[in-house]
């Protein structure tokens, strides 16, 4: 599974990442979580070239382990120390609050309608400040709010590291909005599930704004590269 090298700004291989995994707390010393370090490590490299204080995290359709994959490097960047919010963007089919463990509140959709305040919305776990989607009749609408790019510039001034759970590229709308106000995206597929195609499309919808790939779900028994990546240090 590949996208053209050329759209690519860092590539990481995710072992074993489900959509119920939050490695970055259940098993920091696992190689999953590992990876989401170098992930994170490769995120700020690519920072020091150009702004990325705004990342939204996309695929190109569901259930390939996005909302995993935008939590754990969430929990990750708040650990070494950064200041780090995720954004729940997915109002469609929110799932933060269920990985998280958190109380349902009000959300996004609220501080978006004008319901709540960001401070009443805004949750924490750790280090990490959470936003999660909160609840709207109509997803679509909520994100087209005129609040929207307040709300970034708010997020931008308060946090080192703002990261966006997007919804899929090419299924909704919402995607593209979210990518334009982000100042780059990276693209999660799943490993031996998501069509070359179908990932080739969702990298050319992003177009410039793709800054990573994250290869979600690697069987670091059954891949040659992954068996060389995730070998057994001790073993001679």
């Amino acid at each position: 599974m590949s996208v053209p090298a050329e759209t690519i700004g860092s590539a990481t291989l995710i072992p074993n990442a489900t959509e119920s995994v939050v490695v970055a707390l259940t098993a920091p010393e696992s190689p999953a979580a590992e990876q989401f370090r170098v992930f994170h490590q490769r995120l700020e490299r690519l920072g020091a070239a150009r702004p990325l204080r705004v990342v939204a995290i996309s695929s190109s359709a569901r259930r390939e382990g996005r909302t995993t994959v935008a939590v754990n490097l969430a929990l990750t960047a708040a650990q070494s120390g950064r200041r780090v919010v995720l954004v729940e963007c997915d109002l469609r089919k929110p799932s933060v609050s269920a990985l998280l463990d958190l109380t349902p509140r009000a959300g996004l959709a609220e501080v978006l309608t004008g319901g709540a305040e960001l401070g009443q919305a805004l949750c924490r776990v750790g280090n990490l400040a959470v936003l999660c989607a909160g609840s709207t009749r109509d997803p679509a609408g909520a994100l087209r709010s005129p609040r929207l790019p307040q709300l970034f510039a708010d997020l931008r001034a308060a946090y080192d590291l703002v990261l966006l759970d997007a919804p899929p590229a090419l299924a909704f709308a919402d995607a593209d909005r979210l990518a334009a106000a982000a100042d780059g995206v990276l693209l999660v597929v799943r490993a031996h599930s998501t069509p070359r195609d179908v990932a080739r499309l969702a990298a050319a919808a992003l177009g410039a704004k793709l800054v990573g790939v994250v290869l979600n779900a690697v069987d670091t028994a059954g891949s040659l590269h992954a068996r060389y990546l995730y070998a057994d240090p001790t073993a001679a």
